[in-house]
């Protein structure tokens, strides 16, 4: 697993549909989608490892945030929420 201030930041190109399936991952993650505008547009909660099911981010995202599964109910994420991070 992760530490708990640990993620993992994809940032895409472009605003599109994207999926992202837990085939390779050994432990449990919340997946949250996020707009252009770094908002929460949308969470998959407690994906489990290994399944090869795709989980998609139902609405166009040009970001996604991966944390240990638990924390986005720990930090009280809800769709909506502004999120922010320094390119390094």
């Amino acid at each position: 697993g992760m530490e708990t201030n640990q993620g993992m930041l994809f940032i895409f190109p472009d605003v599109a549909m994207h999926s992202f399936y837990m085939k390779n991952t050994e432990f449990p993650l919340d997946i949250l989608f996020i707009d252009e505008d770094l908002k929460v547009a949308s969470i998959q909660k407690n994906a489990q490892p290994f399944n090869e099911n795709g989980l998609s981010s139902i609405v166009p995202v040009k970001y996604v945030l991966e944390v240990n599964a638990g924390l986005s109910d720990t930090w009280f994420v809800e769709v909506g929420d502004r999120i922010s991070f320094e390119r390094l």
